[in-house]
């Protein structure tokens, strides 16, 4: 321990007298350890951080899949949830929540004093807070009293809405507030860390503000393919998920022999762990960046081992003197080595800085398409990777030149009264890794600006241009009957429309780019009606105004009118189901079976087709869409479409709005075009985040090559002053080295353009119209990094021609 507290001072003494070489060093090392360690902790953050509830590697989320080419979705019908909770062996526990629409609430609070607010409620069963295992802070749980129907009303508030609304005052629990028009009384409290985390496919149910228990009559529900409900499991004390799946199959397999909505398919329940569902469509891209960064930390080791090793080189006759002295060659070693391990600690130390910074700017940009931002900081367990990344990088860039000390032949060097050439060729190995690994960022990050740009030109259905949103709910209290709804929607489109800036409304149950709607099951032929379920659309009610407002394509046909609204025998289908139904015959006049056989409205008639309306994300058109007319409903979507500025005409939104009725709330109240921000937020961050590597990596790349000739020119200085002084012109002499910067160049193409080959099905999944191998893309990055590394070798190139022969010849 003495001994290595003797090389710690005299490596800082050493690094001390050379600032300039530690300074780069040290911050290229930052660079590799900073971004390695910030791109961790997100990857820890998101993906291996356990979910904040009790062994939650034990919680399932159940799926339902309707059979081949039928849609598969995270809920359940009523029915079906009975059923399984009541026959699992494998589950200890199966709880069930929905979203308010279901329940019939609104979430506007108007609690007297307060300004009325719209909040986010869901209903769940008793069980469900124990199955995760969260515990109120103040109150208790729901009861299965709670749950029964017709049951008292009560509520659980968030601890952010007890918080901010009420003050977190503890004797809120008791007291009633106003929701939806109703006294509800608070029994609960939920603790500040809990959030329902759910997969992206979810709908109806949300991580909420208000929670109340569900009060369902199960006797008297909907039929078995009306799904509404999300399930989540606990699996039992020694059951694995595989053998919760087969129980379940089995149960699946029990209930299509029992119902005629799911015996003409093949209804069955996939179990997913729950961390696996949240964090499914995350995983790849961050995994795929973090290799991505690793690639940079390999080239800032690759940089300061040239630095090293052109440094170890100078340093050949002190090494040798004190061989010569005693020291050992071992000694030698180490004392290089513990160089480089305190060069590292500088580096390392700068790099958990760097990444710390890095991290809270990725959560202020918060982007939409990454879960549980929330947990992503720099811990315990990020700290921990930080401190190995160092010791990796120590032992990387310091691994050479400790090996060289070994190699000194002590004779030659105290003969030779200078430093002799390092081995060119691990500084040449080290090179070709080096500018093949950048090259690989680079073609990454040539993909993603490609993919980029093919996804800001999809049309997503409509022109988000001038478009104000926001969502109503009206509380059914308040407005208890269709027509009560329907006269105020009018009248609140006649209103808007009075707005100064406005020039057209549209209503919709729900906006594009926010997931799936209702889903709607359709039959165009015998097979399909036979199979029902098989084809599947997602489902919108929309005002007469609402194709003309968004700025989406009539192709044919008509849009509703005021004569159509409630009706169920008229729909409006999109182009992708008018194609399949139809195969190019005219839709117009079609009838499309909507419903199962039995029920008034069977089938409906298309009267219209418009162009297909992105509801996912831009990448992607998941189902063929069906339109109805917008009835008396209580909850919709309100798009108002600008002249100019859409967030000019909110002052005026609001007035109107309030004047029709002060205590209904807005809410979501977001420009069309922030949906489409968020649909391209996945896509963004993949290309900022590989350009700042493949931006780092060329620049680490370009300054290492140009460091290595700089170096090699300056060793040869003798060799140059000789072949100048028997007649070789400047020319001649630039050309040798520039030609010797080409071989490696070269092979570092090649090697970089077969290693992007072959890593290009691990991106294949984050490009969008453009291939992993696209030609393109590969020589605009062999292109880019050719020419600045030619230009890294051209410098040094240029001055070779200026030694003086006469000054190398004398030259020890």
């Amino acid at each position: 321990m003495r001994t290595f507290g003797q090389d710690v001072r005299y490596a800082w003494r050493t690094l001390a007298h050379s600032p300039g070489f530690t300074l780069v060093a040290a911050l290229t090392l930052a660079l590799g350890v900073g971004a390695t360690t910030a791109i961790f902790s997100v990857v820890n953050g998101v993906l291996l951080r356990p979910l904040p509830y009790r062994d939650p590697e034990r919680i399932a989320n159940l799926w339902v899949h309707f059979g081949v080419g039928a849609q598969a979705l995270p809920v359940m019908s009523p029915g079906d949830f009975r059923d399984y909770q009541q026959r699992t062996k494998s589950f200890a526990m199966l709880a069930a929540g929905t979203g308010s629409q279901v329940i019939g609430a609104t979430g506007a609070l108007t609690d007297r004093g307060s300004e009325p607010e719209r909040v986010d409620v869901s209903a769940v069963t008793a069980n469900f807070f124990p199955l995760l295992g969260v515990d109120p802070i103040a109150g208790r749980q729901f009861t299965a009293e709670d749950e029964a129907v017709g049951g008292p009303r009560v509520v659980i508030l968030s601890y952010g809405l007890w918080k901010r609304r009420y003050g977190a005052d503890p004797q809120i629990v008791g007291r009633r507030i106003r929701l939806d028009e109703l006294d509800q009384t608070v029994i609960g409290i939920m603790p500040e860390s809990f959030h329902l985390w759910l997969p992206s496919e979810a709908f109806l149910i949300t991580d909420s503000q208000i929670w109340k228990p569900l009060q369902f009559n199960y006797s008297n529900g909907p039929p078995r393919n009306f799904t509404f409900f999300t399930v989540f499991g606990r699996l039992a004390p020694g059951v694995t998920f595989e053998q919760a799946q087969a129980d379940l199959d089995v149960i699946a397999r029990q209930l299509r022999a029992e119902h005629a909505e799911h015996e003409s398919g093949d209804m069955h329940i996939r179990v997913v762990p729950l961390q696996e569902d949240v964090v499914k469509h995350a995983r790849r891209a961050l995994l795929s960046l973090f290799v991505a960064v690793g690639f940079v930390l390999v080239i800032a080791c690759a940089n300061v081992a040239h630095l090293l090793l052109a440094r170890s080189t100078a340093r050949e006759r002190e090494m040798a003197v004190r061989g010569a002295l005693g020291a050992t060659r071992f000694r030698l070693v180490r004392q290089l080595a513990t160089e480089s391990l305190v060069l590292a600690a500088f580096g390392g130390l700068a790099g958990v800085g760097l990444a710390w910074a890095a991290t809270r700017a990725l959560t202020a940009i918060n982007p939409a398409n990454l879960p549980r931002l929330d947990a992503v900081r720099i811990d315990g367990a990020v700290v921990l990777f930080a401190i190995v990344a160092t010791g990796f990088t120590a032992l990387s860039f310091g691994l050479l030149p400790a090996l060289g000390a070994a190699e000194i032949d002590l004779n030659r060097v105290l003969r030779a009264g200078s430093g002799s050439i390092a081995p060119a060729r691990r500084r040449g190995l080290l090179m070709i890794a080096e500018m093949a690994l950048a090259l690989v960022l680079l073609i990454g990050a040539g993909l993603m600006i490609r993919s980029f740009t093919a996804l800001q030109r999809v049309r997503p259905g409509f022109d988000p241009a001038g478009l104000l949103t926001f969502r109503i709910a009206l509380p059914p209290a308040k407005y208890p009957r269709p027509e009560l709804r329907t006269a105020f929607l009018t009248e609140m489109e006649r209103r808007l429309r009075a707005v100064t800036g406005v020039v057209d409304v549209g209503l919709v149950s729900q906006l594009p780019l926010t997931g799936s709607g209702p889903l709607s099951p359709f039959a165009y032929d015998e097979t399909t009606a036979r199979r029902w379920e098989s084809e599947t659309s997602d489902g919108r009610n929309v005002s007469s105004a609402y194709f003309r407002t968004m700025g989406t394509r009539l192709l044919a046909g008509r849009v509703f009118d005021e004569h159509d609204a409630g009706r169920q025998d008229v729909i409006i289908v999109d182009d992708t189901l008018a194609a399949r139904a139809w195969r190019g015959a005219n839709p117009i006049g079609k009838r499309l079976q909507v419903q199962p056989t039995g029920n008034k409205f069977a089938f409906a008639e298309v009267v219209g087709v418009v162009e297909h309306i992105r509801a996912h994300d831009l990448a992607r058109a998941v189902r063929p869409q069906i339109y109805a007319p917008l009835g008396g409903g209580g909850r919709v979507y309100v798009v108002v479409r600008a002249a100019r500025d859409a967030g000019a005409i909110l002052p005026g939104i609001r007035g109107a709005m309030h004047s029709l009725d002060p205590d209904l709330p807005l809410d979501r109240v977001r420009p069309m075009s922030a949906y489409v921000a968020d649909a391209l937020a996945e896509s963004r961050l993949n290309l900022i985040l590989m350009s700042v590597f493949g931006g780092a990596a060329l620049l680490l790349s370009s300054v290492g090559i140009y460091g290595v000739f700089s170096y090699t020119v300056g060793q040869r200085t003798r060799e140059i002053g000789i072949r100048m002084a028997l007649g070789q012109p400047p020319d001649g002499i630039r050309n040798l080295v520039l030609r010797e910067g080409a071989t490696l160049i070269a092979k570092s193409t090649v090697l970089g353009l077969v290693t992007a080959l072959l890593l290009g099905r691990a991106v294949s999944s984050l490009l969008y119209q453009i291939t992993p191998g696209d030609p393109a893309t590969f020589a605009a990055g062999a292109l880019v990094l050719m020419t600045a590394a030619l230009a890294g070798c051209y410098i040094p190139a240029r001055r070779a021609t200026a030694v003086s022969p006469i000054v190398a010849l004398k030259t020890d």
